[in-house]
């Protein structure tokens, strides 16, 4: 079937005989080859042949022995671009499908995907594990400056983790969590601030006074300025305030 596929063709099934071959190409009009040496041999010679598709059905067989072949053969040509024919009374090899009259489109329709959205395995990871390896101090998390033994304790501030402050009113999260995330703020991480007790305006005046480091209240002069390079970071507050509808 190789003479029959044109350089625009990104779908290809493939089969294990040349009969079934035919039949693909005669009742759903799809490119389809077959594999030379049978069902069960993927020789690495075809693997280049079989790069210019990004989608590969395999419909091997009938038996269980082909069900496996396939299996195997879609994790030599990579999962993500492979679905398979699984064995059944429906669905026999296509030439028997064509013989018995049944819709060889609607069967390759019903392919598996031969990766499951939920699973991956190591060859799937492997570049990123090796991203990890290499660049260990930006997977470590974005240190803060003022807080060197929270550096010890959290290891930085790393995407997709959750942390929870808790403690009794009056103990100083607010004060603390405001200059926690000023310090990584002021380093370009995009803050964004739920604060459903405390009004924007009183917590923008905590942190602006932690910005400056001085009490502005005094230095009223000194406003401007402070709050011109305080409005230049990545810092934004939701509206939402006191109790909200769930939904």
């Amino acid at each position: 079937g190789l003479p029959l596929i044109g350089r625009r063709d990104t779908e290809l099934v493939l089969t294990g005989w040349e009969l079934d071959a035919l039949a693909l190409h005669q009742a759903a009009g799809v490119a389809s080859v077959a594999l030379p040496r049978g069902a069960t041999c993927l020789p690495p010679a075809l693997l280049p042949y079989l790069e210019q598709f990004k989608r590969i059905t395999l419909w091997l067989g009938e038996d269980l022995r082909s069900w496996e072949a396939a299996k195997l053969f879609a994790r030599k040509l990579n999962l993500k671009r492979c679905s398979l024919v699984r064995p059944g009374d429906l669905q026999p090899r296509p030439l028997d499908a064509l013989n018995q009259g049944l819709n060889l489109t609607k069967i390759l329709r019903a392919a598996l995907p031969a990766s499951h959205k939920s699973i991956v395995s190591f060859r799937q990871l492997r570049e990123e594990v090796f991203g990890e390896l290499v660049n260990t101090e930006q997977v470590a998390g974005i240190k803060w400056a003022r807080f060197p033994e929270l550096n010890k304790l959290l290891k930085g501030h790393r995407r997709g983790e959750l942390t929870v402050f808790t403690g009794p009113t009056g103990s100083g999260k607010t004060t603390f969590i405001s200059e926690y995330a000023l310090d990584l703020c002021m380093q370009g991480v995009c803050t964004l601030w739920g604060s459903f007790e405390i009004s924007n305006i009183r917590l923008a005046k905590i942190m602006l006074t932690q910005f400056a480091a001085q009490r502005l209240e005094e230095r009223l002069e000194l406003y401007d300025e402070w709050a011109d390079r305080f409005e230049d970071l990545p810092l934004y507050f939701m509206t939402f305030r006191g109790q909200q509808n769930i939904k």
